[in-house]
């Protein structure tokens, strides 16, 4: 609460955000936009401030090859701090509080020592978590990033953990639910049931323990223990278990689940969805699966991310359209859950993509491929809603910032060790560490100017490596098109073009630009520049190889601005150097988005714009006339619709755009380039042997976008 450097970066107080200045549609994002804080607010003394406590523990494997040591960390934070300065390993927000010791307990029976273990897990967070009792029953003074004095209340709010943890921490069985009571083998119906009690819960544990055989112990799925958040004020521990978008999404709705099932409900099987990964067209975005998915082994989130992003068109056209509905309700429910800011009308798209799933996923059945959804899974994802509306956007609470801590707090720290009583060897170290980092932020606020870091290596990163990074950026010129005071779109480009004097002959050939002189005598006339000379056969052009954009930052996506790139490089043929064979490589040209004409409110987000793919980026002579932006020559695609024209996968659906049987071409200022697209090929029901990655843009005829 105290530490300087979050200082405008702490809220103490709830509030609610409307869109709407009727009220009608609210928002929410941090912590502090969530209905928990609201009512906790009510439930204390007035004037007193809320300090939402958010741990989180998961075992780790410190040995990579060989051996079983681990660690079990306990991190914690809080809910005052906005959630993208938590997210930040290097801002500290999260800290170490301590190791659950891990044990084989082997002085118990094999019959009792899970549920032994289980209690040394409840025993031990008691321990860490005591000081909260007293602090969150009277209260504590305690000095804030701003400066001022406020009586804080300390209270558990949230707990990061996967699904076993949570089921640890919720003293259920793993086959139950840890926020709601519903019964097993109805987890994967559309069924909505009472919440977990948490004094009901403490009930029954104490009858248990005390020798009584209440009903509710089976019914509620419970284990016999004693909870470490029984003594802690104002807390449910239930409603404290926040979404886990790694584990319950990418690695086990997408990855476990989904992912197989369409697999196997796709024509040609795991053969031809390699396949289709290995032909999709690129995106600087995307990855590419050049050996398709079947055969990796060690799947990280990352490589998740990019299958969800071109997974739906890799199995259009090869599956029962019901397939394609089911995936596409999994997937859209992904990436509504990834919003860092919802709304009343958002949290209804989420809930609308479940019931999308749940309306098709019968399919499975129909093909055998599963006999129920009984899933834990698929069953969690239910209460995503309620949690945002009472906690935040889930990406507050991402398991993925706690597995990235590990590096640095337990991963490097048992690297430092001998590795003979590791967990001593392992805090000593740790202390050492935050002794540095206490001692560099106090020099950086005591000497004016000071700017000197410690990284991970012990070197020092100064002002002359700063003054590097900036003599590296200024290679780029900036231009932006100015609509009145407003700076609409801009782009950076390299200051000299990167390649010199390519002739016409050259740029028709390598980059397929067959009208390439037609179009920029035809803008030239348009523009109506004047130059010393007409264009010829002979004329010769500079080309760029790229243009970097700066999307705007979207709040539903990110805080920050986004860069893309677009590309127009021509293929570079296999040759014999004396050095060996040098591989051939292939074409990039991009495809983009291109303001063709004015947009307007009413036709939508893509209003006024069409794509276009960029095959020759290049700078006008002067002798042919003075234009102030670089010029691009484009293909055309056929125009958008104001909405998708594919009902089964809601996408846009595109292809190339002709006349009299010709590409429809143009040459346009770089500055009417919005930004880059991907557009992903419609493979059919059996994608052509013939079809790669670096040409089935020039193969396919027909896109999604």
């Amino acid at each position: 609460m105290g530490n300087p450097a979050f200082k405008g970066k702490q809220f103490y107080a709830p509030k609610r955000v409307y869109r709407n200045a009727d009220g009608t549609n609210r928002e929410f994002s941090e912590m502090w936009t969530g209905d928990w804080w609201w009512f906790m607010q009510m439930e204390l003394p007035d004037g007193v401030t809320i300090a939402p406590v958010i741990v989180s523990s998961d075992k780790t494997q410190l040995t990579r090859f060989a051996g079983d040591k681990q660690a079990w960390p306990v991190y914690l934070s809080i809910g005052n701090i906005e959630k993208e300065t938590r997210r930040q390993p290097s801002a500290r927000a999260m800290v170490l509080i301590g190791y659950i010791p891990i044990s084989k307990l082997e002085c118990f029976s094999r019959k009792t020592r899970s549920l032994e273990g289980y209690q040394l897990f409840h025993e031990c967070m008691r321990t860490l978590l005591r000081p909260l009792i007293d602090a969150g029953t009277n209260g504590v003074d305690m000095q804030c990033a701003d400066g001022f004095i406020r009586t804080i209340y300390p209270i558990l709010a949230s707990y990061i953990a996967d699904y076993p943890e949570q089921c640890l921490v919720a003293c259920c069985k793993e086959s139950a639910c840890p926020r709601c009571i519903i019964n097993p083998k109805e987890r994967g119906a559309r069924l909505f049931s009472d919440s977990r009690d948490p004094g009901i819960t403490i009930r029954v544990l104490g009858e248990k323990a005390d020798g009584e055989n209440p009903p509710e112990f089976d019914d509620h799925s419970l284990r016999a223990i004693n909870p470490f958040w029984a003594d802690l004020p104002h807390c449910n521990i239930f409603t404290s278990m926040t979404p886990d978008i790694l584990h319950q999404l990418h690695k086990g709705v997408f990855k476990d689940h989904i992912s197989s099932w369409a697999t196997e409900a796709t024509e040609g099987g795991e053969g031809e969805v390699d396949a289709r990964f290995q032909c999709m067209s690129p995106h600087p975005s995307l990855r590419h699966f050049k050996r398709g998915i079947s055969l990796t082994t060690q799947w990280t989130g990352t490589e998740h991310k990019n299958m969800e992003k071109v997974f739906l068109t890799v199995l259009a056209g090869a599956t029962d359209p019901a397939v394609i509905r089911a995936v596409r309700g999994v997937l859209d429910f992904i990436y509504y859950a990834h919003f860092e800011t919802h709304t009343d009308e958002s949290l209804g798209l989420l809930d609308a993509a479940w019931l999308t799933f749940h309306d098709n996923k019968h399919i499975f059945e129909d093909l055998e491929i599963r006999k129920h959804f009984n899933i834990s899974k698929l069953h969690n994802i239910k209460h995503y809603i309620d949690a945002i509306r009472s906690h935040g956007t889930a990406d507050g609470f991402n398991t993925e910032g706690t597995e990235r801590l590990h590096i640095d707090l337990a991963k490097m720290g048992y690297k430092a060790t001998n590795k003979k009583e590791f967990i001593k060897q392992m805090t000593i170290w740790l202390r050492r560490q935050e002794s540095i980092q206490r001692f560099c932020l106090y020099l950086q606020w005591a000497v004016p100017g000071y700017t000197a870091e410690i990284s991970k290596n012990g070197s020092e990163v100064d002002e002359d490596e700063e003054e590097d990074e900036e003599e590296d950026e200024e290679e780029d010129d900036v231009n932006r098109v100015a609509a009145g005071d407003e700076v609409v779109e801009s782009y950076t480009i390299a200051k000299k073009p990167a390649l010199h004097n390519v002739s016409v002959t050259s740029i028709v050939s390598d980059y397929g630009a067959t009208d390439f002189l037609q179009h920029l005598t035809s803008f030239i006339d348009t523009e109506r520049l004047v130059g010393d000379i007409a264009l010829s056969a002979a004329s010769a052009f500079d080309l760029y190889k790229q243009v970097g954009f700066v999307l705007p930052p979207i709040p539903e996506v990110t805080s920050k601005p986004t860069p893309d790139v677009i590309h127009a490089v021509r293929a570079v043929p296999a040759m014999i150097t004396s050095q060996g064979i040098k591989q051939a490589v292939p074409g990039r040209f991009s495809t983009v988005l291109v303001q063709e004409s004015p947009s307007i409110v009413a036709g939508g987000p893509l209003s006024g714009l069409r794509v276009a793919q960029v095959r020759v980026i290049f700078k006008l002579p002067t002798e042919f006339g003075q234009y102030n932006h670089p010029l691009a020559y484009v293909h055309w695609y056929t125009p958008l619709r104001p909405t998708p024209n594919d009902l089964d996968t809601n996408m846009f659906t595109i292809s190339r755009s002709s006349h009299n049987h010709r590409q429809r071409t143009s040459v346009i200022p770089v500055a009417k380039i919005i930004r880059s697209c991907h557009l992903a090929p419609k493979f059919g029901r059996k994608m052509p042997d013939t079809w790669t990655s670096s040409t089935v843009l020039d193969d396919a005829t027909n896109f999604f976008y």
